[in-house]
């Protein structure tokens, strides 16, 4: 007796999934602002441990309801690309190629974009404190720049937010398009997180999110290439503070 293989029908978009992800990027985004504007980086150079630990504990904060909200939807952290690599040596390439697209982005923003706009650079006289104090750079630039900016926003921005809004656009199953209008939306939320940088800094800032999304998109939605990325931009802005090479000045 012969039997006939019937195709199964492709599985519907579960229901509630985009109202479900447009609710966890309305918590996000409400949670990022209000431990964002409620301690600023002024708040922290030259300050005691307190600030220090309250600094990096929100963004632990941050990571762990985004773990919450992920679990709730479904979703683990493999799925928005803290895994290995497909192809190891693409997270490198990535990382390269990264640098040197936000390196030509800065340039092009600050010398010609901004000024066309009637805009200033970004205002880093928040990180002026760096300079000189080997201490204060040390936290700057290793849990701040390498763990809480490097892990935590990557996990938080490219990560959990272009996922869910991802997910508000296209449902259960977006596609590239649907991808790419996220990467351009965390953008824009990540830009705004840094408005204490003054307007131009957030569109530079922006703009740089978006290029992380880039990377992270190209890299097979990886997030390994954009947290190395971020750690590295983060490092030696760090850097170029305590030497003095950037002068934290407006």
């Amino acid at each position: 007796m012969s039997t006939v293989s019937i195709p199964s029908a492709p599985s519907a978009p579960r229901p509630g999934v985009q109202r479900q992800a447009a609710l966890q990027v309305a918590v996000m985004a409400v949670l990022v602002f209000a431990v964002s504007f409620a301690l600023s980086p002024s708040d922290v150079v030259g300050a005691g441990y307190g600030p220090k630990l309250i600094l990096l504990g929100r963004m632990a904060l941050l990571v762990a309801a985004a773990a919450w909200m992920m679990r709730a939807a479904g979703r683990r952290w493999s799925d928005v690309g803290l895994r290995a690599p497909a192809r190891w040596w693409s997270i490198p390439v990535a990382v390269v190629a990264g640098y040197l697209a936000l390196g030509a982005l800065a340039g092009a923003m600050q010398m010609a974009i901004l000024p066309a706009l009637g805009l200033t650079g970004p205002d880093l006289s928040a990180f002026a404190g760096i300079r000189g104090d080997l201490p204060e750079y040390l936290f700057w630039a290793l849990p701040v720049a390498l763990g809480s900016a490097a892990v935590g926003e990557e996990l938080v921005a490219r990560g959990f937010l272009t996922d869910r809004i991802a997910a508000v656009l296209g449902g259960s199953a977006p596609n590239g398009v649907v991808v790419f209008a996220a990467v351009i939306l965390q953008g824009a939320l990540f830009g705004a997180c840094h408005a204490y940088q003054g307007l131009g800094g957030a569109l530079l800032t922006g703009a740089v999110g978006v290029v992380i999304g880039l990377v992270w998109l190209w890299s097979g939605r990886n997030l390994w290439a954009a947290i190395i990325l971020h750690g590295l931009v983060d490092f030696v802005s760090m850097t170029a503070f305590y030497t003095g090479a950037v002068g934290g000045a407006s």
